[in-house]
Protein backbone atom coordinates (compact mmCIF):
# COMPACT_ATOMS: atom_id res chain seq x y z
CA UNK A 1 0.00 0.00 0.00
CA UNK A 2 1.16 3.56 -0.78
CA UNK A 3 1.34 6.31 1.46
CA UNK A 4 -1.54 7.77 -0.30
CA UNK A 5 -3.30 4.81 -0.02
CA UNK A 6 -3.38 5.54 3.56
CA UNK A 7 -5.40 8.86 3.50
CA UNK A 8 -8.94 8.72 2.81
CA UNK A 9 -10.07 10.60 -0.34
CA UNK A 10 -9.73 14.35 0.16
CA UNK A 11 -7.38 14.00 2.76
CA UNK A 12 -4.15 13.94 0.65
CA UNK A 13 -1.75 16.88 1.91
CA UNK A 14 -2.21 19.96 -0.43
CA UNK A 15 0.37 21.90 1.15
CA UNK A 16 4.04 21.14 2.28
CA UNK A 17 6.16 22.51 4.66
CA UNK A 18 10.10 23.61 3.94
CA UNK A 19 11.82 22.78 7.21
CA UNK A 20 15.58 23.99 8.24
CA UNK A 21 17.83 22.41 10.09
CA UNK A 22 21.24 22.49 11.42
CA UNK A 23 23.86 19.95 12.78
CA UNK A 24 26.51 21.17 15.16
CA UNK A 25 29.06 18.89 15.75
CA UNK A 26 31.56 18.86 18.85
CA UNK A 27 34.09 16.04 20.37
CA UNK A 28 32.16 13.54 18.41
CA UNK A 29 28.86 14.30 19.25
CA UNK A 30 25.95 16.38 17.81
CA UNK A 31 23.52 18.81 19.18
CA UNK A 32 20.29 17.73 19.80
CA UNK A 33 16.75 19.45 20.87
CA UNK A 34 13.90 17.80 22.74
CA UNK A 35 10.67 19.43 21.65
CA UNK A 36 7.04 19.63 22.68
CA UNK A 37 3.93 20.39 19.95
CA UNK A 38 0.28 19.86 20.81
CA UNK A 39 1.15 18.04 23.55
CA UNK A 40 3.74 15.41 21.97
CA UNK A 41 7.52 15.22 22.60
CA UNK A 42 10.20 14.82 19.79
CA UNK A 43 12.93 14.43 19.24
CA UNK A 44 15.05 16.47 16.39
CA UNK A 45 18.18 18.37 15.06
CA UNK A 46 17.76 22.52 16.14
CA UNK A 47 15.64 24.39 13.19
CA UNK A 48 12.21 24.43 12.02
CA UNK A 49 10.19 25.78 9.10
CA UNK A 50 10.43 28.32 6.71
CA UNK A 51 8.26 31.08 6.73
CA UNK A 52 6.09 32.42 3.46
CA UNK A 53 8.84 35.24 2.08
CA UNK A 54 12.13 33.82 3.70
CA UNK A 55 14.74 32.72 2.41
CA UNK A 56 15.95 28.56 3.69
CA UNK A 57 19.44 29.78 5.08
CA UNK A 58 17.94 33.07 6.93
CA UNK A 59 14.96 30.30 8.26
CA UNK A 60 17.92 28.09 9.85
CA UNK A 61 19.75 30.45 11.12
CA UNK A 62 16.73 32.47 12.90
CA UNK A 63 14.94 29.20 14.68
CA UNK A 64 19.01 27.97 15.32
CA UNK A 65 19.28 31.24 17.42
CA UNK A 66 15.44 30.98 18.88
CA UNK A 67 16.01 27.37 19.84
CA UNK A 68 19.78 27.19 21.08
CA UNK A 69 20.46 31.13 21.39
CA UNK A 70 23.91 30.31 19.07
CA UNK A 71 24.38 32.04 16.13
CA UNK A 72 24.64 29.77 13.43
CA UNK A 73 27.50 30.14 10.45
CA UNK A 74 26.75 27.91 7.96
CA UNK A 75 29.01 25.37 5.79
CA UNK A 76 27.31 23.67 3.67
CA UNK A 77 23.95 22.02 2.61
CA UNK A 78 24.78 18.28 4.05
CA UNK A 79 21.07 16.74 2.95
CA UNK A 80 17.43 17.24 1.44
CA UNK A 81 15.08 14.84 2.67
CA UNK A 82 14.50 11.99 -0.54
CA UNK A 83 11.25 10.09 1.08
CA UNK A 84 7.69 11.29 1.29
CA UNK A 85 6.90 12.56 4.86
CA UNK A 86 3.72 13.68 6.18
CA UNK A 87 3.15 15.45 9.65
CA UNK A 88 1.41 13.48 11.87
CA UNK A 89 -0.45 16.40 13.05
CA UNK A 90 -2.01 17.63 9.75
CA UNK A 91 -1.59 16.14 6.29
CA UNK A 92 0.98 18.14 5.42
CA UNK A 93 4.05 16.79 3.77
CA UNK A 94 7.21 17.95 4.84
CA UNK A 95 10.40 18.32 3.02
CA UNK A 96 13.48 18.92 5.57
CA UNK A 97 16.81 20.82 4.15
CA UNK A 98 20.19 20.01 6.72
CA UNK A 99 22.83 22.02 6.83
CA UNK A 100 26.36 22.05 8.95
CA UNK A 101 26.85 24.28 10.95
CA UNK A 102 29.57 26.42 13.24
CA UNK A 103 28.95 28.37 16.38
CA UNK A 104 31.01 29.58 19.14
CA UNK A 105 29.93 29.60 22.69
CA UNK A 106 27.29 26.94 24.60
CA UNK A 107 24.07 26.01 23.37
CA UNK A 108 20.87 27.10 26.08
CA UNK A 109 20.64 23.80 27.37
CA UNK A 110 17.33 24.30 29.06
CA UNK A 111 15.47 25.20 26.11
CA UNK A 112 14.14 27.85 24.77
CA UNK A 113 10.76 28.33 27.04
CA UNK A 114 8.28 27.72 23.85
CA UNK A 115 8.51 24.48 21.85
CA UNK A 116 12.03 23.91 22.80
CA UNK A 117 12.13 21.65 26.31
CA UNK A 118 16.00 20.73 26.03
CA UNK A 119 18.80 20.68 23.99
CA UNK A 120 21.29 17.93 24.47
CA UNK A 121 25.12 16.57 22.73
CA UNK A 122 24.50 13.29 21.90
CA UNK A 123 26.73 10.47 19.85
CA UNK A 124 24.98 9.88 16.47
CA UNK A 125 24.95 6.04 17.10
CA UNK A 126 23.06 7.02 20.46
CA UNK A 127 20.49 9.62 19.02
CA UNK A 128 16.98 8.87 20.97
CA UNK A 129 15.50 6.85 17.32
CA UNK A 130 12.02 5.99 19.00
CA UNK A 131 11.12 9.73 19.67
CA UNK A 132 12.54 11.09 15.81
CA UNK A 133 10.54 11.62 12.83
CA UNK A 134 10.76 9.68 9.92
CA UNK A 135 12.98 12.66 8.00
CA UNK A 136 15.74 13.30 10.79
CA UNK A 137 16.27 9.32 10.88
CA UNK A 138 16.63 9.36 6.89
CA UNK A 139 19.21 12.52 7.58
CA UNK A 140 20.53 10.62 10.73
CA UNK A 141 21.25 7.02 8.79
CA UNK A 142 21.85 8.39 5.33
CA UNK A 143 24.92 10.70 6.73
CA UNK A 144 25.57 10.89 10.04
CA UNK A 145 25.92 6.59 10.85
CA UNK A 146 26.89 6.17 7.16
Amino acid sequence: MSLQDAFAPGQWPERFSVRAYGLLRRDGKVLMARSRFKGKTFVNFPGGGVEVGEAPLEALKREFREETGLEARVKRLLFASEGLHVSGQAPLQLVSLFWEVEADGEPRLEGNGDDVVHNFWCAPADAPRLEMFPADLEFLDRVLLR
